[in-house]
């Protein structure tokens, strides 16, 4: 795999997924390459979610500077306008309105599980993007994890109501990144 140091913005859905599973320490050995940034529309909601484990994590993590908080270009008017139309007419939420604008225009890669809301937009526009099974299938080739690991993850994410779209990792191929 060629290493690029292109930056990776992370989206709600995959924090959560890490956090719930008590790996969010590992984010950043995944892909050392690049930085990871949370936008702070993405970071806000994070600090609303129902328990204070995540709000905890999420502060870790920038305390530790595995991922970096990110201002929303509020004065850039073409993000804020992709931004406001994905918002209103694609029906997005912020977090993934904003790094859906963001990404597109800044060309970093989006990191998102929720394939359904992202995959058109993200193909339309050429965006690069990684799922949390990306993320998971990285850990398992750097031996970070193993795949006992990976599956124990995938099922505590479900057990959870998390969704993702596999029981085990031997259901799911590992695609190719070419973009990393």
């Amino acid at each position: 795999m060629v290493t690029s140091n292109r930056e990776i913005l992370i989206d709600a859905d995959v924090v959560s997924h890490f956090v719930t599973a008590g790996k969010a320490g590992i984010l950043k050995q995944i892909f050392p390459g690049n930085t990871i940034r949370m936008l702070d529309k993405v970071h806000k909601e994070l600090q609303d979610w129902p328990n204070d484990n995540m709000r905890a994590a999420v502060s870790e993590l920038l305390s530790k500077k595995q991922v970096k908080l990110m201002d929303f270009p509020e004065d850039n008017i073409t993000i804020l306008m992709e931004y406001a139309w994905i918002k209103t007419a694609l029906m997005k939420g912020d977090g993934e309105s904003a790094c859906l604008a963001v990404a597109r225009h800044n060309k970093h890669i989006l990191a998102s599980s929720n394939l359904r809301d992202i995959k058109t937009y993200c193909n339309t526009h050429n965006i690069d993007y990684l799922t949390t099974m990306d993320f998971l299938c990285e850990a398992v080739r750097r031996a970070i994890f193993t795949e006992t690991d990976a599956n124990a993850f995938i099922q505590t994410v479900k057990k959870a109501r998390g969704k993702l779209p596999v029981n085990t990792m031997a259901e799911y191929s590992c695609r190719e990144i070419p973009f990393l």
